[in-house]
């Protein structure tokens, strides 16, 4: 079904790595590696799974094999093996079906219900509306239970706008990271960023920067501020970059993650923002397709709705990106799709999923003994367990196998 191939000359094909050894922070569940520094799943077919394998015993893998994981960052070698964009592929080698999932990849916890920003779309409006003005110390150590004990691979921090309580996304941050969790932080990056770059650093945090133009303007009308919380004339855009270039130079992992709705969803204008995100040193790039959950299920937002033919849009998109050997890793998720396939903990500490058909989430209360199983049990019965993994493993992209994957900058 889907193939990976790697690029590489006959001599460098003979060449045997004197040293190879899982990528620092490098989560691996059965047949599926999370890579931190790309933000990005990869399901393994048995060869490359039994290389890898092999890596992490101490042992020397096939070398093909071996290649194509250091290609996308599961592995590095000495000498090292360039890291190459993937343009859509999350299977590395060759599968019938994406992996089966009954665990979560992805739990994502509310640092808080506030927010700067009065997003368009927003997905999260019905889990903030009801919640800010309560939020209280005895909900939140209840999401650092929920958070700790949820069995997922990645734990993101999100919101709400973490920044808005810096002091509860540090101590999120750091509950998720003793737990095992690789961590990701979803921001606007409208706040005090610089202050939580110590933190970010400490725990190898992968930061999501939210920005869905190239034009600020437009970027802004999507995603305009909040006047209760932030004076006239603030540009979300603004503050995005700035959060992206301090996220750059201090070193941290960083991607952009886009909603898709009808008005950014041309051709012309998600070249323009991919060429701005490269021109940034951004080098993974999330596309969100808009879905009718929170505010965009609102009867006067239907035509924020992305139009029919988006996914012929973002396939033409990925493909001319391979084409143009462009250094950047382009992610694809399929909510549109299955629009129940996230896990989410409310700054009140509840398990939520998504509900399409009243057009909010579901919630669950936890208990305070068996929280695992609890969150287990609502997890397989109440979340579309295909569309979780597609949506995390490229469920909506074809690949590009026959594209030369470019080279990324080093990190």
């Amino acid at each position: 079904m889907w193939q990976y191939r790697p690029v590489f000359a006959l001599s460098e094909r003979r060449r045997t790595s004197t040293t190879v050894r899982l990528a620092p922070g490098v989560r691996v569940r059965d047949s599926i590696a999370y890579v931190p520094r790309r933000d990005h799943f990869f399901a393994l077919d048995p060869a490359h799974l039994r290389a890898l394998r092999q890596v992490r015993a101490g042992r020397p893998g096939g070398a093909a094999e071996t290649r194509a994981l250091a290609e996308l960052g599961i592995c590095e070698t000495d000498p090292d093996t360039p890291r190459r964009a993937f343009f859509g592929r999350s299977v590395v080698g060759q599968l019938d079906t994406l992996p089966e999932i009954t665990a979560p990849l992805v739990v994502n916890c509310f640092a808080t219900a506030y927010c700067p920003l009065r997003c368009l779309y927003c997905h999260a409006d019905d889990l903030m509306a009801g919640y800010r003005e309560q939020e209280n110390e005895a909900w939140f150590a209840r999401v650092l239970r929920a958070a700790a004990a949820t069995p997922a691979m990645v734990g993101v921090v999100t919101g709400g706008e973490p920044l808005a309580r810096v002091e509860r996304a540090e101590r999120l941050i750091a509950r998720l990271a003793e737990t095992g969790k690789a961590v990701v932080l979803d921001t606007s990056g409208v706040g005090d960023f610089s202050r939580l770059v110590p933190t970010l650093r400490r725990h190898q945090v992968h930061v999501r920067v939210s920005l869905d133009s190239a034009d600020p303007a437009g970027n802004d009308a999507l995603r305009p501020a909040n006047r209760q919380h932030l004076p006239p004339g603030t540009s979300s855009a603004v503050y995005a970059e700035d959060a992206i270039r301090r996220a750059v130079r201090a070193d941290v992992p960083c991607s952009v993650q886009t909603v898709v709705t009808a008005r950014n969803s041309q051709l012309a204008a998600l070249l323009a923002l991919r060429d701005r995100l490269v021109g940034l040193g951004v080098t993974t790039w999330v596309l969100h397709v808009v879905v009718p959950v929170g505010k965009a299920a609102r009867p006067n937002r239907a035509a924020l709705l992305a139009p029919a033919g988006v996914q012929d849009v973002l396939d033409d998109l990925v493909r001319r990106t391979a084409a143009e050997g462009v250094a950047i890793d382009i992610r694809l998720t399929s909510t549109h799709r299955a629009p129940n396939s996230t896990l989410l903990i409310s700054a009140k500490g509840e398990l939520a999923v998504e509900n399409v058909a009243d057009g909010g989430k579901s919630l669950f209360a936890l208990p305070r003994i068996g929280v695992r199983g609890a969150v287990l049990k609502h997890f397989r019965a109440h979340v579309d367990l295909a569309g979780h993994a597609g949506r995390y493993l490229n469920g909506s992209q074809a690949p590009w196998a026959e594209a030369i994957g470019a080279t990324l900058p080093r990190a």
